[in-house]
């Protein structure tokens, strides 16, 4: 959802405040070291560098996981899919606890993605990746995670396209693809995802550039809870809600993207579904997404200079 975001933004959306404090917590030095992680999240695991991911169970067609057909049916008319109750919620409760340890101690949610858990959420979904993208998948390194407060006016990000070239061939073969998993529930009291549906924007007099382009009336609200996945096309105008202030929890949810790995990747580097980077890799690649996304997020200067600082770290310590 992430990579090549639209240009266009209207003036009316500012980007949400990332309110990650002074990261006192863990200083650049201490957060090249897997134990300060571990320490802070030890319901959550990260494995060695020699090591390999444990073994996962992964969500299949047919009673118990998706209805490939139904899916694809959705998927080509209007842009998106969502499905219920089809990733193991103990997993996902042991990930929402970890972002919320996280912002409580004023470190940023996309850290998360320094823990197995979070890439074991996305490698249950092979099959349905397979459904969409083929058996040749990649990962493309563009990621985040959101805890989206109520409490201080939280918003999700404005309205975007994640990707302003090709992510499709007419409408039976795709080159990319989003991924969206709620830990929490996401309702409209709580900034949920929003969508503009393709078979809706087709009827438009010319494709839309800016929100005010879009007639209201055609926006659809997508609220889902933990055990869900929402997927799109790359090229799906959406966007993440506001929350009120009379909202009972935070909306706390993250996203990958993936590729079909046998057209030209989209990204310099390709990742690995089956073997997830290291943690080292991890930190440099969690690091190397905050200046991305500093113009979709209002993320403040302080944690842009300690996720440089990391990142410098990080290539000190491969040599580079």
């Amino acid at each position: 959802m992430i990579e090549g975001l639209a240009n266009a933004i209207g003036a009316a959306y500012r980007p949400p405040e990332l309110n990650t404090g002074h990261l006192l917590m863990i200083t650049p030095q201490n957060a090249i070291l897997p134990t300060q992680w571990q320490n802070l999240n030890p319901q959550l695991s990260i494995s060695p560098a020699s090591g390999q991911l444990a073994v996962i169970d992964e969500i299949g067609s047919g009673e118990g996981g998706f209805d490939g057909g139904a899916l694809s049916e959705r998927f080509w008319d209007e842009g998106y899919f969502l499905i219920e109750d089809v990733l193991p919620t103990a997993e996902l409760a042991r990930l929402r606890s970890g972002i919320e340890t996280l912002v409580a101690n004023g470190l940023p949610p996309a850290m998360i993605y320094l823990y197995d858990e979070a890439w074991h959420v996305f490698q249950c979904l092979r099959p349905l990746l397979s459904h969409f993208l083929g058996d040749r998948i990649a990962l493309l390194p563009h990621f985040w995670a959101w805890h989206v407060n109520p409490a201080d006016g939280g918003r999700g990000w404005p309205p975007h396209r994640d990707y302003q070239g090709e992510s499709a061939i007419g409408d039976d073969m795709l080159i990319s693809l989003s991924l969206w998993v709620p830990l929490s529930h996401a309702t409209p009291y709580n900034g949920c995802m929003y969508v503009l549906p393709r078979s809706f924007e087709k009827c438009y007099v010319s494709e839309v550039a800016k929100p005010e382009d879009v007639a209201l009336q055609d926006v659809r609200a997508l609220p889902a809870g933990p055990g869900a996945v929402m997927g799109w096309r790359q090229d799906l105008y959406h966007w993440g809600s506001r929350a009120s202030k009379h909202a009972t929890e935070p909306r706390i949810s993250l996203s990958l993207e993936f590729q079909n790995a046998a057209f030209d990747p989209m990204a310099e580097e390709l990742l690995s579904l089956e073997h997830p980077p290291v943690f080292e890799k991890r930190l440099a690649l969690i690091a190397s997404q905050f200046e991305k996304y500093r113009h979709m997020q209002d993320i403040d200067a302080k944690t842009v200079q300690w996720a440089a600082t990391v990142l410098e770290l990080c290539s000190g310590n491969r040599g580079d």
